[in-house]
């Protein structure tokens, strides 16, 4: 939360010409800090916490016209050199257990199946590790197993995955630290990207623990390409 105050680190430490954040304010809150270099897209029901792509004022984009039902905080969105970002924060469904977390991304995927090509980037806070798919014991439309599955079959991939060549469930990197306890660690944030992207890898980075937890207690993903 308060991404406005987290911004100019992200800033400079990375100059991104794209960012994706979750639990992000909504665009009256952030235009003074960010000014007019960045445009926004933004999706949510809380004004203080939502969920945003963040685009360098040179790149064009536009949200997705997508039927998303009652699946949260997914943001679609198509550039102007014909890339899209699905975008997710996936979070407990109280009314839908089995829509919670990762079954959000797999109900979510399902409603944009027409719209994933091989320039289609999926990305975000799932909340979840495959780890989980064996332990839960209320049942998920969809686990992350099976999410994987589905965007192998568009041969799209997980970056952190196939450029460390570490399987699901064993990530040596963690993304997430409860409570922000180090001992207390995650691999529950994702990028999947297109095989034929991802062989254009310069940098694919997880910012240490040290470097940012007084900001967050999910560390941000960086890739360039």
């Amino acid at each position: 939360m308060a991404f406005r105050k987290k911004y100019i680190r992200i800033k400079e430490t990375f100059d991104p010409d794209i960012m994706v954040i979750q639990e992000c304010e909504e665009l009256g809150k952030l235009r003074n800090t960010i000014g007019s270099q960045y445009e926004i897209l933004w999706v949510g029901d809380n004004t203080n916490k939502g969920l945003s792509i963040i685009y360098k004022n040179h790149i064009k984009a536009k949200q997705l016209a997508v039927c998303q039902g009652n699946v949260r905080y997914m943001l679609p969105v198509e550039f102007d050199n014909g890339f899209k970002i699905i975008a997710f924060w996936a979070m407990n469904d109280k009314k839908d257990l089995m829509q919670r977390y990762i079954g959000q991304v797999w109900m979510g995927l399902n409603k944009c199946l027409v719209k994933i090509d091989d320039k289609t980037i999926i990305l975000g806070d799932f909340n979840w590790n495959v780890i989980w798919d064996r332990s839960s014991t209320i049942p998920l439309y969809g686990r992350l197993t099976e999410v994987i599955d589905l965007l192998k079959d568009y041969r799209i991939e997980s970056a952190y995955h196939c450029l460390n060549a570490e399987k699901f469930g064993e990530e040596t990197e963690k993304t997430f630290y409860l409570y922000r306890k180090k001992d207390k660690s995650y691999h529950t944030d994702y990028m999947f990207f297109p095989i034929d992207l991802l062989k254009r890898t310069k940098q694919f980075t997880i910012g240490e623990y040290k470097n940012w937890i007084e900001y967050s207690d999910h560390m941000p993903l960086f890739i360039d390409f």
